[in-house]
């Protein structure tokens, strides 16, 4: 069911006649004739509701045009039951922006569903649809409405801090919107930041081949020491946390899941075995140095490998890897979320991957996606209407493990780019917030809530909030040894010394 969305996060209902109190006045029915109507059997409130039923095949969507709108992420709600049609759902569609739908999900009770909705002209279609040839769907009390800044509310919201002591160690310095220089969790924690995600590599230093050509992360840095003390002072400031196990002595992505050096040659059974003791020995360290982890997840963005082992070639290899992790963290523990994290929002990957785990039995409790605006070219409405129906298709609440979005489209250094304009992506996909610090305000501002307004979230980290440069040349802090930072531009800090709080980040608690 759908979080009841606080009035200070929307504009006033935007529909007439919402509840059907007027018959279809207001409403227009497209299709089947006679196949929705409306009646005053058990409504939800007041005394009617919509109905979509026929004694033969319908197809019938019914919708309301509203028009005057301007331009933002809205979201569309509505009350419903439906006892068993398959083809049914809410609908945007002529408003600018890439037409929306999410599916209703059979229920003999009143359940609210949620669908975001990026309006880009000043017109937009709402409704439900269904296609049947049996049963029935009724829906009652909708809802249109804007969202605008409000005063936050109950959502573990943060990012990425693995980079904080070793950024501070090399001389890097932060101060809040006033210029007192702080201990950036500090100023995380005064604007709303609450949850911490903190990487923890095997042994980096090690050097690893990528394309042929040796990198390695700074040695003495996040790992599982490091990754304790963060952990530790996070806590301290209240935040939750969220441990995030790379499984690698260097990054991790689709593309690159080089498994440690000290488990290169390992057998199956001996790499599953190294990964229990692994992930066991991780929260064993932080649960004895007070530290329960809110959030565990085994392994970053695994689409198909993990440790070099594929899930499209040797999939019980696969999820038998990621079974004894699973295992490893219900064991020592069992209050620790486990979270799956994936990358690329494509219902064909995420389709396979579940039932991949659902055929070879891997427990897992949140379905993690990396959702960013400037790599999926997708609206927030878009994004976020995928996160709901990863939802549904797992079973699982989502946790969003990565979202980022920039304050400026330069670089901090001389002649350097960032990894937006690297990639040539487009700042904010198909929407115009701006590369600006305003833009970075409004555009997380909307986000947050809109992931909220699924009911279906339960967190959001940001990468990367505090990942400062040097200037130009490489920097200590960098990607890898003797590399850029490149992610200047998408941080929460400005390029000043001290980093200065920019205004944006109270987008952690003005969403």
């Amino acid at each position: 069911m759908a979080q009841p969305i606080p009035a200070n996060a929307a504009g006033p209902n935007l529909l007439a006649n919402p509840g059907f109190e007027s018959g279809l006045t207001g409403w227009t029915n497209i299709g089947t004739s006679g196949a929705a109507f409306t009646q005053t059997t058990n409504p939800r409130s007041g005394s009617t509701n919509l109905a979509h039923h026929a004694n033969a095949s319908w197809s019938v969507n019914t919708v309301q045009t509203l028009t005057g709108l301007t331009a933002g992420t809205y979201t569309l709600t509505a009350w419903i039951k439906n006892w068993g049609v398959s083809s049914a759902g809410l609908q945007a569609y002529g408003c600018g922006d890439t037409s929306q739908s999410i599916d209703l999900p059979v229920s003999s009770s009143w359940v609210q569903v949620s669908l975001a909705v990026s309006v880009r002209s000043a017109s937009c279609t709402v409704g439900i649809w269904s296609n049947s040839n049996t049963s029935s769907v009724v829906a009652d009390d909708f809802s249109f409405t804007r969202i605008t800044p409000g005063s936050g509310g109950n959502l573990p919201v943060g990012g990425d801090v693995t980079y904080r002591r070793m950024t501070a160690a090399m001389g890097g310095t932060w101060a809040n919107s006033s210029g007192k220089q702080q201990d950036v969790l500090d100023i995380l924690a005064a604007k709303g930041f609450n949850l911490a995600r903190i990487r923890i590599y095997n042994q980096p230093g090690n050097p690893v081949n990528v394309d042929g050509t040796d990198y390695k992360l700074q040695p003495g840095w996040q790992d599982l020491n490091d990754a304790v003390q963060n952990a530790k002072d996070a806590k301290a400031r209240g935040m939750k946390t969220f441990i995030s196990l790379h499984y690698s002595d260097f990054w991790t992505n689709p593309g690159l899941q080089k498994r440690p050096a000290a488990w290169v040659g390992y057998n199956q059974s001996q790499l599953e075995s190294a990964t229990y003791s692994f992930t066991a020995n991780v929260l064993n360290t932080l649960i004895r140095n007070g530290v329960t982890p809110d959030f565990v997840s085994i392994g970053n963005e695994i689409n198909d490998v993990v440790m070099d082992v594929s899930r499209i070639s040797s999939p019980a290899n696969y999820y038998g890897l990621l079974k004894k992790a699973s295992d490893a963290v219900r064991a020592a523990s069992p209050k620790s979320k486990i979270v799956i994290h994936l990358t690329t929002p494509d219902k064909t990957l995420y389709t396979n991957w579940i039932n991949g785990a659902v055929t070879h039995g891997l427990s897992y409790d949140l379905m993690g996606i990396s959702l960013y605006p400037f790599w999926t070219n997708m609206s927030i409405a878009s994004l976020a209407n995928f996160a709901t129906w990863a939802a549904a298709a797992s079973g699982k609440q989502v946790l969003v493990c990565e979202v980022g979005y920039p304050w400026t489209l330069s670089a901090q250094g001389a002649g350097e780019q960032t990894l937006i304009q690297g990639n040539g992506l487009d700042a904010d996909g198909p929407e115009n917030y701006g590369a600006s610090t305003s833009g970075q305000l409004r555009y997380m501002q909307e986000y947050i809530r809109a992931m909220y307004n699924t009911g279906r979230v339960a967190g959001i980290s940001y990468w990367d909030p505090i990942l400062i440069d040097f200037g130009t040349g490489a920097d200590p802090n960098g990607w890898v040894v003797g590399g850029d930072v490149a992610v200047e531009d998408t941080t929460f800090f400005d390029y000043n010394t001290p980093h200065r709080a920019l205004s944006s980040l109270s987008a952690f608690n003005t969403w």
